[in-house]
């Protein structure tokens, strides 16, 4: 599983959707720590929408409600999540991987890539890897998120290993 983290640029995503909607991003971005959700013109990204959402960030307390769930993600969800807050659909390990990912857009106004299993939606053999990027209305603060999806599946089940201690010495 790739743990969440920082996009350094395009080259560094492997997937051709993700690395498309970077892209995009990029060059909406110009000169700005990040571009405005309205910079953002679906008809210039129809072959992504499906794949493609839209969370609204809340800062008190930090959760991310999602305003535009693609068709592609409904589907292999299995549900509509549109209106719903992230911590009322995902939990345990794959709702804490979103949350570190949001949270480098948010406090860090930097472009972030993860994967989570879909176990948390009844797929334990499914994963997604996703992009997630920064947008700013006003430049002072990210207000939302931008997010492209890429499924598959995976040979077993995922579960993670559990965590140790280094041993002094």
């Amino acid at each position: 599983m790739i743990e969440a983290g920082r996009v350094s640029g395009s080259a560094s995503i492997e997937d051709r959707r993700l690395r498309r909607l970077y892209e995009y991003w990029d060059e909406k971005r110009g000169d700005r720590r990040a571009p405005a959700r309205a910079d953002i013109n679906p008809a210039e990204i129809a072959d992504l929408l499906g794949y493609v959402d839209i969370f609204e960030v809340q800062d008190t307390p930090r959760d991310f409600k999602v305003r535009l769930n693609g068709s592609e993600v409904t589907r292999m969800l299995g549900q509509e999540i549109t209106g719903k807050w992230c911590s009322e659909v995902t939990s345990g390990e794959d709702a804490e991987r979103c949350k570190r990912a949001f949270n480098i857009c948010v406090d860090e106004w930097t472009p972030a890539i993860v994967e989570t299993t879909l176990a948390f939606c009844g797929k334990p053999h499914a994963a997604q890897t996703f992009v997630a990027l920064p947008l700013s209305a006003d430049g002072d603060r990210v207000d939302t998120i931008i997010t492209a999806h890429s499924f598959h599946v995976l040979e077993a089940p995922f579960e993670p290993l559990p965590f140790r201690h280094a041993s002094p010495g």
